[in-house]
């Protein structure tokens, strides 16, 4: 036997003896150029495949391996020693001919793959099979600003840091080339990893793993946060709506919420986006001319976006605009309204968003809690019950104020 292969590191597409490990795919193949190209698939999924070359040496892998790989002969071979049908089977060969179609359908198998035309739908299904399954699938928060300046951003970062402090694992997306950076308002500028410009999509997926282990992130009590933002030294490059969908689903698969900051200016990239999020927030101040430009943004991606869709008003109003009148003019249900935080740009120009503990009274502090609510009943999360004090440390008002509804359809708070 040879020494790799005695220390469990076989060289690619080679026969290894013993069980498989858990999450490991099973290849059973007496092919050594097929078991060589699936070994390379498995890789590119970010897993590593146990091999066996005939169905009497499989043993209890057949039941133990998420997912098993094998040609047409090795399936007769499986069915002639009585193994039993099982979910994950995949039917593989290098170029497909009208009986391996009968075969994958004879056989059950979940799934057939001619690799010379669907090497990258292997890929896809060995991720989607071997990965961990989280308690929960993770959910896509869009932040969009209805003109320049109105504090997407900010609100973006913030809620995406108030995500990880409450133990969750948080991916925040800068999808805006022109602005400046999301890493700029963590304070995570110089923190090693890969930015849009430096993403390879390579095979057309990432594994959780992979991203997470590529990404800008920092531990912030027991949860964390990773950061996906635009270089400020290259020309724009390296989102495209291909790329965006492959870091949206590789993120969602492992549970973690995503919140993404999107740029007035739609692009298929930003599209892509809507499309998959769960809850779109639409940024406006409380101003004539602002709400006619957030109308118009509204507008251009009304008809795209499959979740639900909300305002959330920066106050306060110049003009004296009452909530009821801007939500009559956009047609839209407003979240809430929160007042400009004057204090906070020092603060991220000074430390960033990562390094200091935002007071609970702080207006996007208190818009960043009622999305994630939001967030978690449109996406089935239950909450625990807030207490008393709780419910009122975060609206920031005493239960005297609460009880009278101030700020309902007033003007937006001074």
């Amino acid at each position: 036997m040879p020494e790799d292969a005695k220390r469990g590191h076989a060289k690619p597409g080679q026969a290894t003896p013993g069980r498989a490990t858990p999450g490991e795919p099973l290849i059973v193949t007496d092919d050594p150029d097929l078991a060589a190209e699936l070994a390379g698939v498995a890789a590119a999924a970010g897993c590593e495949p146990r091999r066996v070359a005939t169905a009497r040496e499989v043993g209890e892998s057949w039941h133990e391996a998420p997912v098993v790989l094998l040609d047409t002969g090795a399936l007769k071979e499986c069915s002639a020693v009585g193994l039993p049908q099982r979910p994950g089977l995949i039917l593989v060969t290098a170029r497909a001919e009208p009986e391996f179609w009968r075969a994958a359908f004879q056989s059950g198998a979940q799934h057939a793959v001619e690799l010379v035309s669907e090497e990258q739908r292997l890929v896809g299904l060995l991720t989607e099979l071997t990965e961990d399954v989280p308690p929960r699938e993770g959910r896509l928060l869009a932040v969009l600003g209805g003109c320049g300046g109105a504090g997407a951003s900010v609100l973006a970062a913030v809620t995406g840091v108030l995500a990880a402090r409450a133990g969750g694992h948080c991916t925040l997306l800068d999808c805006d080339p022109l602005g400046g950076g999301l890493d700029l308002l963590l304070g995570e500028e110089h923190t090693s990893g890969v930015r849009w410009s430096e993403l390879s999509l390579g095979t057309g997926r990432f594994t959780a793993a992979a991203l997470r282990e590529a990404l800008p992130s920092r531990r912030l009590g027991s949860g964390e946060i990773a950061t996906l933002s635009c270089s400020r030294d290259e020309v724009p490059r390296g989102m495209t709506p291909d790329s965006v969908c492959a870091v949206l689903d590789a993120a969602r698969r492992a549970g973690q919420t995503v919140v993404c900051d999107l740029p007035r200016v739609q692009n298929e990239s930003t599209l892509a986006v809507l499309r998959r999020a769960d809850l779109t927030v639409l940024v406006v101040p409380a101003e004539i001319r602002a709400c006619v430009a957030a109308g118009g943004v509204l507008d251009a991606v009304r008809d795209v976006v499959p979740g639900q869709l909300r305002a959330i008003v920066r106050g306060p109003s110049p003009g004296g605009l009452r909530l009821v009148d801007i939500r009559r003019a956009l047609g839209l249900e407003v979240l809430t309204a929160m007042r400009t935080d004057r204090g906070i740009a020092a603060l991220v120009d000074r430390f960033g968003l990562c390094a200091v503990r935002l007071g609970q009274h702080r207006p996007p502090v208190r818009a960043g809690r009622k999305l994630l609510s939001l967030l978690d009943e449109i996406t089935g999360e239950v909450p625990r019950t807030a207490t008393r004090r709780e419910t009122f440390a975060q609206h920031g008002r005493s239960p005297l104020r609460i009880a009278r509804g101030v700020g309902g359809d007033g003007p937006p708070s001074p």
